[in-house]
């Protein structure tokens, strides 16, 4: 596959990035001594895979563009610093000159002379009165980007004082997909984070876009954070909204603080009414709605996906947790499944087979691999695994209405409906239930603790099965043929 802008030499193993500066440009970076083909290595060989050469590519052109963009605005005779530091480690790069050259160094010695010389040409005496006499051709540099190349000559590679919101973004960004990636079992899992991570990515880039790329101190971090704030505020009425906004801003911006820019202090924006303001999800009619979708669990004619959802709520799980669940964590000789990859390490719990209807659909695609969402991973979910979050919630909301009627039901109603059956059975202040649930208990560490270790023993099990056989009491048995306890003698309640 050919990449653009790839420089390959017969003779070498190393890859190198070549671009010709636009025409237009050319005569103009001339008289500024920035050469016309910007020549970097990739610091990458022929072997590298295409990603990293790809990836590597974009970040020159990136650097590239920063560079075009300070010869186009040259004629101004000022850049702002920001554009002065960007286009200083182009002019660098370009140049062949490594940060940090003369750091160290004694100014007496010809060798610091000679690297100052190189790095800036014969800018490196601009500020001689005589200069334009010597050069009457010439144009000089932009202070800014002078002084800029000469802190980066004397700043080793991680030592830089001067930073932007746009270092911050970057890093932030770049730790929490290798965090993903590192804590992700499987592809499917990978993929649904990475999907939920991008929103966050779009939201720090309306941050950068409505702040411009300021330098990183501990005003402009403060003020930059409540004027996004106060804007936000304006666009949406829901609070939450606001805080879904405002926080991957603010925790990239205190990461770099904590990481890099240690004086930097950021401060912490709040969000008045956010928690007043949060939606009540109701949870299921135990009378009513819910022997109409345990008779829907057990009806062919309701989708996969939705039917294993709601044998989920005996157990508080939810449909992230069932579409990354493989089915080789499917013990049914022992009658329980272990739940897939979750947020957190206490959610990683044994869930109890509920009936024969239940265990039939979580090894519906045990023995099709081709069913499976990626090479080594079947989830018990099949194909639904490789759909989105949103097709999922549309999905569970139809098939909800279908079976009962009411249009304001959701998947979060499944949800709240183990903790309300638990309150009604008897058994929702049982430390095992709230285990079972996957809840978390600050005055019990093994609830954090039982998932990582993955042990489940014989006593554990039995207690759940025990609360779990509690929850269904009342219930009817569907597992019979009875065409008396068909769906389609079940007349669905018609909410307005």
């Amino acid at each position: 596959m050919k990449i653009k802008h790839l420089k390959e030499k017969a003779n070498s193993e190393w890859l190198a990035y070549q671009r010709w500066l636009p025409t237009t440009l050319r005569a103009k970076a001339e008289q500024l001594g920035i050469p016309i083909v910007y020549l970097v290595p990739l610091k990458l060989t022929k072997t590298a895979p295409n990603s990293q050469i790809t990836r590597a590519i974009e970040e020159c052109n990136q650097r590239f563009d920063d560079l075009c963009r300070f010869i186009r605005s040259s004629n101004a005779g000022d850049v702002s610093k920001a554009q002065a530091h960007k286009a200083a480690r182009g002019l660098l790069e370009a140049r062949g000159v490594a940060q940090g050259s003369l750091a160290g160094a004694d100014s007496s010695d010809p060798e610091f002379d000679g690297i100052l010389d190189q790095a800036l040409g014969i800018h490196a005496d601009q500020h001689r009165a005589e200069w334009d006499k010597v050069y009457p051709n010439a144009d000089r540099l932009p202070e800014a980007l002078v002084s800029a190349v000469q802190e980066l000559l004397v700043t080793p590679v991680g030592h830089e004082t001067y930073h932007l919101f746009s270092d911050a973004i970057d890093r932030y960004k770049e730790a929490k997909e290798r965090e993903k990636r590192q804590r992700s079992q499987t592809d499917v899992q990978l993929q649904r984070q990475l999907r939920m991570l991008r929103k966050d990515f779009r939201r720090l880039d309306d941050f950068l876009a409505f702040t411009g790329n300021k330098e990183f101190t501990s005003d402009n971090c403060s003020v930059s954070l409540r004027r996004y704030k106060d804007d936000l505020l304006k666009k949406y009425a829901n609070p939450q909204t606001v805080k879904r906004a405002l926080v991957p801003c603010g925790a990239a911006l205190r990461m770099f603080a904590n990481e890099v820019a240690t004086n930097v202090a950021v401060t912490k924006i709040t969000i008045e009414g956010q928690t007043g303001a949060k939606k009540q999800r109701l949870p299921l009619d135990t009378e009513t709605e819910l022997p109409l979708l345990w008779a829907a669990a057990h009806d062919n004619s309701y989708d996969h996906f939705f039917r294993l959802h709601v044998f989920g709520i005996f157990s508080g799980s939810h449909a992230s947790e069932l579409v990354q669940t493989d089915v080789s964590n499917v013990f049914p000789d022992k009658g329980y499944f272990v739940s897939g990859g979750t947020k957190t390490e206490a959610r990683r719990r044994p869930i109890i087979i509920v009936n024969h209807t239940h265990k039939e659909l979580l090894l519906k695609f045990a023995n099709s691999a081709d069913e499976g969402t990626s090479e080594g991973f079947t989830s018990v979910c099949g194909f639904r695994a490789n759909q989105t979050e949103s097709r999922h919630s549309k999905l569970l909301k139809e098939q909800l209405f279908k079976a009962t009627g009411n249009p304001n039901l959701t998947a979060y109603c499944l949800r709240h409906t183990a903790k309300h059956l638990g309150e009604v059975k008897g058994v929702a202040n049982l430390p095992a239930f709230r285990r079972m649930c996957g809840w978390t208990d600050k005055d019990s560490k093994v609830t954090d603790d039982y998932g990582r270790a993955g042990i489940f023993s014989n006593a554990m099990i039995s207690e759940y099965r025990a609360i779990t056989e509690k929850l269904l009491e009342g219930l009817p048995d569907h597992e019979s043929r009875n065409p008396a306890t068909s769906l389609s003698k079940v007349v669905p309640m018609q909410r307005k």
